[in-house]
């Protein structure tokens, strides 16, 4: 979870009502499913499509006014609420959507016949199928990043399901409010629970709402406390719901130091804002990084210090409280003291810390809770210098037995700066390490509309196939 935001407060109330008495719609969920279904997928499509006129609009830029400064009021940075919305808008670009829903990596372009989605396709004499929607999704946001839980509502809603949201504390009400003011005729089909775990009562009915109702996907975007408490509910849902777990995850940095140093000037740029976005907190978010080199230290030296003063230009202010600041000077003299060198920033000190140590991280056998969890570590990197990618596979197979990384998975995204020879390279590494994604700089927070989310494809997970065969095919 991201440190900037502000903490809420744990509020006790007693009684709890029934889930009618606090979604009206509970009562109407299998009636409204019957309807959504007799509708047409391309009247959805084109709906969400026409979305796009009405951020140029001056409603639709009002709305988006009011929910960045909604973002802001709860913590974003500034920058960081922009930078998400900017990305969110290219969701309604004409590309954009052909590429989510006629994508040619999960063979959904079948479905494409005269520009519409035609739902039913027949693959062999003998035999097609039918896509449709699957039904009842429950989606739960986390607190990081407001893109994967809006890109999860439309996609279910363009799949024709009824769609219900719980969010976070922090997105609680602008989030619905945000949706409330779009044109958007379907606005019937999708719910936001409006519900605050940290609220006793509203637990009690988060518990009731995800285990007793027949939800056919349970989407849950989070940090490991998240995923395991509502796994926990889900496990007494007798209905047994598809269950699409996007895991706690970090990023990478692999830098081919020749290669880097040819064009030093964009690369740290890129470099420096891949660190900062979104105070390094996202899943593709690089926390360790590794430099291939042979070159002599000053000139690794002067790497170093020009993405130190380029994370300068575009600091946020950390909200380290005096503990955190107590572990990120431990591990700054841990470092020092065994022998890794250590640069600071000359105006905002150890807030700005890049580390760069040999052959293996200095903090490898500090296994210790005094020490800055990742997703406690801001403008924070250590980059180990290594002379080949065996000794990157050894550290990367290791690093998650140590504290700092147990809170998340595995290596989601390799963040390359490298030629050719370099990538084929890296591509070996993370089909070794499991890694989900090798990117550039510009897909660190964005992804490609056409690429899978942690190895789900989230249009087909939130729909159903029905397979045609024998002579019955003659009739798609």
């Amino acid at each position: 979870m991201i440190n900037f935001f502000k903490k809420k407060k744990f509020i006790k109330e007693k009684k709890t009502k029934s889930l009618s008495e606090y979604f009206p719609w509970i009562d109407t969920i299998d009636d409204d499913y019957i309807l959504l279904c007799s509708q047409d997928i391309n009247n959805r499509i084109n709906e969400i499509k026409s979305l796009k006129k009405y951020f140029q609009s001056n409603l639709g830029i009002e709305n988006l006014k009011n929910l960045k400064n909604s973002l802001i009021a709860n913590g974003y940075p500034i920058k960081a609420a922009e930078t998400e919305l900017n990305f969110f808008l290219e969701f309604f670009e004409e590309q954009t959507i052909q590429n989510l829903l006629f994508n040619e990596s999960n063979g959904f372009h079948l479905h494409k016949k005269d520009n519409q989605f035609n739902p039913k396709i027949k693959l062999k004499k003998d035999f097609g199928i039918i896509r449709t929607s699957i039904g009842k999704v429950f989606i739960v946001g986390s607190s990081n990043t407001l893109l994967p839980v809006l890109t999860s509502v439309l996609l279910s809603y363009i799949a024709g399901n009824i769609t219900v949201v719980q969010l976070s504390s922090l997105h609680t009400n602008c989030i619905p409010d945000f949706f409330n003011q779009l044109p958007l005729a379907g606005s019937r089909y999708i719910h936001f629970t409006k519900l605050y775990r940290e609220n006793e009562n509203d637990l009690n009915v988060i518990k009731l709402l995800v285990s007793s109702i027949n939800w056919n996907v349970i989407n849950l975007w989070g940090g490991n406390d998240s995923l395991s408490y509502y796994n926990n509910i889900i496990s007494k849902n007798n209905y047994r719901p598809r269950i699409v777990n996007m895991e706690p995850l970090t990023g990478a940095l692999l830098i081919q130091h020749e290669y880097f140093v040819k064009n030093l000037e964009k690369n740290i740029n890129n470099l420096s804002s891949s660190i900062s976005l979104m105070g390094q907190q996202l899943c593709s978010s690089p926390t360790i990084g590794f430099l291939i080199s042979s070159k002599h230290e000053n000139e690794t030296k002067e790497v170093i210090e020009k993405l130190i003063n380029n994370l300068e230009e575009n600091y946020i202010p950390n909200d380290f409280d005096e503990f955190n600041s107590i572990k990120l000077d431990r591990m700054i003299n841990i470092a020092r003291d065994n022998g890794s060198r250590v640069f600071t920033s000359s105006l905002y000190s150890n807030n700005i810390c890049v580390i760069e140590s040999e052959n293996d991280s200095v903090f490898k056998k500090y296994d210790s809770t005094h020490l800055l969890n990742i997703h406690e570590r801001k403008n924070f990197i250590e980059l180990i210098k290594v002379s080949s990618f065996e000794k990157i596979q050894q550290v990367l197979n290791e690093i998650f037995n140590n504290y700092s990384y147990k809170e998340t998975k595995k290596i989601q995204t390799i963040l390359s700066f490298g030629d050719k020879n370099f990538d084929v390279e890296v591509h070996k590494l993370a089909s070794v390490i499991g890694a989900y994604r090798v990117i550039d700089s510009n897909y660190v927070l964005r992804r490609h509309p056409m690429e899978a989310v942690d190895n789900y494809n989230l249009f087909s997970e939130f729909t159903n196939i029905i397979s045609v065969v024998g002579s019955k095919t003659e009739n798609l």
